[in-house]
């Protein structure tokens, strides 16, 4: 590995996907799902936000904040939670009165420690346990979707992300388009279309490492040409698709920066 490869793993699990990033360095960009962030070397991330930047072990942010995320020669985790999973609202809490909650090195080490077993050993990571994690008590906070969503959200998950659209979908509930448009973004906090594109952008990720050119892959994921997609990909991660792309591919190997005390290289060590 060169010294200044940016190295990328996916780890994809229901409505949320967990990033292993190496050397990473992003440009401006905002999403619309909660960030989980974390170091995996007990170091500090870069973390920008407009007008502050603070120096982190971990942190969670809200969705559809503008940041940049800065961690040069240290390893870390994203785990992107969507808006539809049934334990999104009770991690989004944290973000209720901040925009950002800054993890203590205690905090960040245990959810670290969690979740990189749990992906080591290949069992599910469980949301409501990193939830409990953070806090010293059970609130019994429990969150449901209006039923149309939760019956929208569903339909999303049973047709090819190209095929769907707003009106269908809308169709679907016996909804106006417009009425279900703002039901949407209202119950999810995210408007539909920038929903759309997240998960265009992720599902075009997944195959990423395949021999298919850029262009066909973003065509068939519903971008309307390869600038439309680099235009996407910019804005919801910070890296252009070249970057991302070469990224994974260095990605399928089994270590990413092969630094002794990186948990990363301590639960492989351990586990496999």
């Amino acid at each position: 590995m060169l010294e200044n490869d940016l190295f990328v793993k996916v780890h994809r699990q229901d409505l949320s996907t967990l990033f292993f990033l190496y050397n990473i360095m992003t440009d401006w960009h905002r999403h619309p799902s909660l960030q989980l962030t974390i170091s995996l070397h007990n170091m500090c991330l870069e973390l920008e936000t407009p007008g502050d930047k603070k120096y982190l072990f971990g942190f969670i942010i809200r969705p559809n904040v503008p940041h940049k995320l800065s961690a040069p020669d240290i390893c870390c985790i994203n785990l992107f939670i969507d808006a539809e999973d049934p334990y999104y609202h009770l991690l989004s809490h944290f973000t209720a009165t901040n925009s950002v909650y800054f993890l203590t090195n205690k905090e960040a080490l245990k959810i670290a420690n969690y979740l990189m077993k749990s992906i080591t050993i290949k069992q599910p990571y469980d949301l409501y346990y990193v939830y409990k994690l953070l806090c010293e008590s059970d609130p019994n906070y429990s969150f449901e979707h209006d039923n149309r969503i939760n019956k929208a959200v569903s339909i999303i998950s049973s047709l090819p992300i190209k095929q769907i659209s707003s009106k269908e979908i809308a169709d679907r509930l016996h909804l106006s388009e417009s009425r279900f448009l703002h039901l949407f973004r209202s119950e999810l906090g995210v408007n539909f279309r920038s929903y759309l594109l997240w998960k265009r952008l992720r599902d075009v990720i997944d195959i990423f490492d395949s021999s298919t050119t850029l262009t066909k892959l973003a065509s068939d994921k519903g971008f309307s040409d390869l600038a439309h997609f680099s235009r996407t990909c910019v804005s919801g991660l910070g890296l252009r698709p070249s970057q991302l792309k070469r990224a994974l591919i260095i990605g399928n190997k089994d270590t990413i920066c092969g630094k002794p005390y990186c948990l990363y290289n301590i639960f492989q060590s351990l586990y496999t």
